[in-house]
């Protein structure tokens, strides 16, 4: 009873909301800058319930009774407390909103043509969740695959947070250090080409949690955590493979007899079309990836915005690099074919808008490099050259070995591969078929390794996302909401 009076009193709010000057702009919602965020969400708020698909109350409510707090300058939510927070508001039409989130308006308010404010919270450039705002005194929470329904039990935070606030710089410092935690991304070559798992690694204080996996590609993006599909044609009598992303807390329709993801709209972008070809995947960043596409023989690199993978829509060195990084592509890219034609190679393909270029691992570091494609002897071949630019933030947030690599090497010879945290706290070490998760002391690999993992012979590292801090209780549970699973304890060789 409680239930559906609640659900009344919301319907006859939005009722209300719906007499307000609508916002222009589409349904898909338009992003406004907020005049004062804090005083929007700002106070203490209650979650009342935890929301299933059907809009009813549902789940483990492991939520119910906890307070969300927003304060100038702190957010505080499930014992954790950010301090800056950035804040994006866009207008959206409630229902088609609800259904990008599994929720179905019909659960939640009647009218289905009113517009709603949603706000996105950020924290260091981290996505924190989604409010989408019902009035003054409810509003909707969309955080860690989760949906709560919170009332407003206060104008103002409690002042602990406040207090919180004000030493905001040494509290998140102190609570930064020597947790860690990265998801790994992979991939392993099969008898039919390649398969793709995630693994989530994390430490805390040198205590290392279960390491969780799964067969799917999970990855952070600025909107929420997102999920990368590889999708054999064969089966819909096509060749080649087919990429998509989605948001993973983004509904997906069910697929009908030989449909393909893409054609039931699996992406949350325009669809494009997709030509005959394989692509490998070799880097998985927050919006761009880089593949290798396969087609009829000839072996292209191929940088693809995260957001359009399967349309025709290709990046082009200028796009990222700017006009000096083209023309230091073209002048390196015009060395490597004087080369070639030294060897009396003749039939030699053209790259004037710079597309065929992407990125490999080279001792612990991402590096950019273009490639050539010609023909010796009536065969496809191709050869890379290496660009000596660093790449930009927006293609790699982060890239840094916190040691070197021959300290690295000098600890283990046979090292392929290395990644260290951005706190500095611990190390992984891939080789042949092995992953080693080190602690790291004063300036190199501690001596007694945390644990080792066995990799599947010739699995590469396309990935590696950190999070640190409160940021790796909150992606270790989304990864497990995910679906993700532990790996049996005589995979992970503790030490």
């Amino acid at each position: 009873m409680v239930k559906k009076s609640l659900l009344l009193l919301l319907s006859f709010l939005l009722l209300i909301l719906s007499g307000c000057a609508e916002f222009s702009g589409a349904s898909a919602g338009k992003i406004i800058p907020p005049s004062s965020p804090v005083s929007s969400l700002g106070g203490k708020w209650k979650v009342l319930q935890e929301l299933d698909a059907n809009g009813s109350e549902g789940g483990t409510q492991q939520w119910l009774g906890s307070d969300v707090q927003f304060a100038p300058g702190a957010i505080s939510f499930g014992g954790h407390v950010w301090d800056n927070p950035s804040y994006k508001i866009k207008r959206v039409k409630a229902e088609d909103y609800l259904q990008t989130k599994y929720i179905p308006p019909a659960g939640i308010f009647g009218p289905k043509t009113e517009k709603v404010d949603v706000i996105t919270v950020y924290a260091a450039t981290n996505y924190l969740g989604e409010f989408m705002k019902l009035d003054d005194t409810g509003m909707i929470f969309f955080v860690q695959n989760k949906v709560l329904l919170l009332k407003k039990v206060a104008d103002e935070a409690d002042s602990t947070l406040g207090a919180a606030n004000t030493n905001a710089q040494d509290l998140n410092q102190d609570s930064r250090e020597g947790i860690s935690g990265v998801l790994l991304g992979l991939r392993i070559p099969s008898d039919t080409g390649y398969t793709y798992q995630t693994l989530w690694i994390a430490a805390d204080h040198h205590q290392l949690h279960p390491v969780l996996a799964s067969d799917q590609l999970f990855f952070p993006r600025t909107s929420g955590f997102w999920e990368l599909s590889v999708q054999d044609l064969s089966s819909a009598g096509k060749t080649g493979n087919l990429l998509t992303a989605r948001n993973v807390t983004v509904k997906v329709p069910e697929l009908k007899t030989g449909e393909t993801e893409t054609e039931a709209g699996a992406e949350t972008e325009d669809q494009g079309t997709t030509d005959p070809a394989e692509r490998v995947i070799h880097y998985i960043g927050n919006d761009f990836v880089a593949i290798e596409k396969r087609t009829s023989g000839v072996n292209q690199l191929q940088m693809l915005p995260v957001d359009k993978l399967s349309s025709s829509t290709e990046i082009k060195v200028s796009d990222l690099l700017g006009d000096k990084g083209f023309n230091a592509y073209l002048s390196a890219r015009e060395q490597a074919v004087a080369a070639l034609r030294e060897k009396g190679m003749t039939s030699i393909n053209q790259d004037e808008p710079g597309e065929n270029f992407g990125l490999i691992r080279k001792n612990g570091h991402w590096s950019l490099v273009g490639r050539i494609n010609y023909q010796n002897g009536g065969a496809f071949e191709e050869t890379d050259f290496e660009l000596k630019l660093i790449p930009p933030a927006n293609l790699i947030f982060y890239d840094t070995l916190v040691l070197s690599w021959y300290k690295i090497k000098d600890r283990v010879p046979d090292a392929l591969d290395a990644f260290t945290s951005p706190n500095k706290d611990i190390a992984l070490v891939k080789t042949k078929n092995k992953l080693t998760i080190y602690p790291i002391g004063t300036e190199q690999l501690g001596v007694t390794p945390l644990a080792e993992l066995d990799l599947p012979e010739g699995a590469t590292v396309i990935m590696a996302e950190w999070g640190t801090g409160s940021y790796v209780d909150s992606w270790e549970k989304s990864f497990l909401v995910y679906g993700a699973q532990a790996l049996a304890k005589d995979s992970v060789r503790m030490r």
